[in-house]
């Protein structure tokens, strides 16, 4: 069984649900008040993820309220919303206000493949887990390219990352093989733009109707 995605919705920010309901898995719920609240705590599981997807102080009131409970809390927010919530301890991503609807399917989607997939090199949850859990801000961004190098330039370009300390990585591709050469280029690339020694964790996963794209997905966290 694979790992069980939640969505919490707190207000009524604006986001597109049958979108995230059409991700494999993933179960969605509404926070209209104290008693739903209640409610989800006692539907998620330690091994679960939950992503909570709230505006301004409900950020706040948000993490207060679900830090009792312990799966991988991943929080998305607005660059704004990010830097008023910025000593939050849980995964904090921040998405364009602008694009914020398919930046948060993106970043759902990107996760599923990583922890769901099965994968040419698959990433084991409890090593994500393990390195994402009470990491603070965060950046998730995406790629694509005719390489894996194209993709990973795109999916960094206007993104800083010289103080991040952590990194998980996905290459999808159409290919039934991979070249760990050019990955392993590819994860120093990312280590020469950081100042000290970075953590790198990376999978593969294949998706045949991905032609000669290759697309990687990258959740760059633990600033100093």
């Amino acid at each position: 069984m694979g790992v069980k995605i939640s969505t919490v919705i707190i207000g009524s920010i604006d986001i597109d649900v049958d979108a995230l309901k059409a991700i494999e898995g993933v179960t969605i719920f509404k926070v209209t008040d104290r008693k739903s609240c209640e409610e989800i705590v006692g539907k998620v599981s330690d091994n679960d993820v939950v992503f909570i997807i709230a505006d301004g102080r409900e950020v706040y009131y948000a993490e207060k309220f679900f830090s009792r409970i312990m799966p991988l809390k991943i929080f998305l927010v607005t660059e704004a919303q990010a830097a008023d919530n910025k000593n939050l301890r849980d995964v904090l991503i921040q998405l364009p206000a602008q694009n914020f609807k398919q930046s948060a399917y993106n970043v759902a989607s990107m996760v599923n493949d990583m922890v769901n997939v099965e994968g040419l090199v698959g990433l084991n949850f409890d090593d994500v887990k393990t390195l994402l859990k009470n990491s603070g801000q965060a950046i998730a961004t995406i790629g694509e390219g005719k390489s894996g190098e194209e993709a990973l330039n795109n999916a960094l370009e206007g993104h800083d990352i010289e103080s991040a300390r952590a990194f998980l990585i996905n290459f999808k591709t159409a290919k039934d093989e991979a070249s760990t050469a050019e990955i392993n280029a590819m994860t120093q690339k990312i280590k020469s733009k950081v100042n000290g020694d970075a953590k790198i964790l990376w999978g593969v996963t294949v998706d045949e109707s991905f032609g000669d794209t290759v697309k990687v997905a990258v959740i760059a966290t633990k600033f100093i």
